[in-house]
């Protein structure tokens, strides 16, 4: 019994440190997963579940459909800033195009306009040709338009025989309190000007610019004006008519 026993006890003692590496191992692979996203419920166990990652595949796909969303909404966005602008340009010049028959019509400041004329008359044997120069600024947004004060753009050219006529006008009208006011188009430049002392070229004030014709007719009941205002901006292009009878009242 003895020489039993003690055979038992050297193969316990010799296969402890076997169980020892055994256990070693298996906490050395433990954490190796673990630190691969595998956790330790899940390792070498039947039921076990392992963490799934989309592929190469799904993610390009993903990324596909992503760049398709994007353009579409790029381009939406485009349009829609197109529209905008084509919008806007197309109300600015409707606006100015109804401001300036107003100023002709209603007056300018506290200058009464051709609603309160005694007389009216307008003379179309006006022009710019040869004596002054023009600033172009409706093609373009880096130039505004000159002052309505300017001699070398907003003057006209001395009458010559025969008269030359270029499409500009003049209205002049007068009444008992304000006296001889002038109305001048001239076409070269696009612009209507309101003299306040037609002794004085310093008060002309602005009427409209961008006028890209106008056309007066002044008959024994009343004056017509006609105006169109056009207006650049980049590839964006609008114009507006405007018009309006003006009935004699005050002769």
């Amino acid at each position: 019994m003895r020489t039993y026993d003690s055979f038992f006890l050297k193969s316990a003692v010799l296969m402890k440190p076997e169980r020892n590496i055994d256990a070693q191992r298996i906490s050395d692979k433990a954490v190796s997963e673990v630190g691969q996203g595998i956790p330790l419920s899940a390792i070498g166990g039947k039921n076990s579940t392992f963490l799934s990652a989309f592929t190469l595949l799904e993610v390009l796909i993903a990324l596909a459909l992503f760049g398709l969303v994007m353009a579409g909404t790029i381009e939406v966005y485009i349009m829609c800033n197109k529209v905008w602008h084509a919008t806007s340009l197309s109300m600015d010049t409707s606006r100015m195009a109804s401001l300036a028959i107003q100023r002709m019509v209603y007056g300018l400041g506290t200058n009464c306009g051709l609603r309160s004329a005694a007389s009216i008359s307008v003379n179309t044997n006006v022009h710019k040709d040869g004596c002054s120069t023009f600033v172009n600024y409706w093609d373009t947004t880096a130039i505004s338009p000159p002052a309505a004060n300017n001699d070398s753009v907003n003057t006209f050219c001395p009458y010559t025989s025969p008269p030359l006529n270029d499409g500009s006008w003049r209205i002049v009208m007068s009444n008992a309190f304000d006296g001889v006011k002038w109305i001048d188009y001239i076409k070269q430049q696009r612009s209507i000007v309101f003299w306040q002392n037609t002794t004085q070229p310093a008060s002309r004030m602005s009427v409209c610019n961008y006028v890209i014709n106008s056309t007066v007719s002044n008959t024994l009941e009343g004056i017509t004006i006609e105006l169109t205002v056009w207006k650049k901006d980049g590839m964006f292009v609008s114009s507006n008519q405007a018009s309006m009878f003006v009935k004699k009242r005050n002769n």
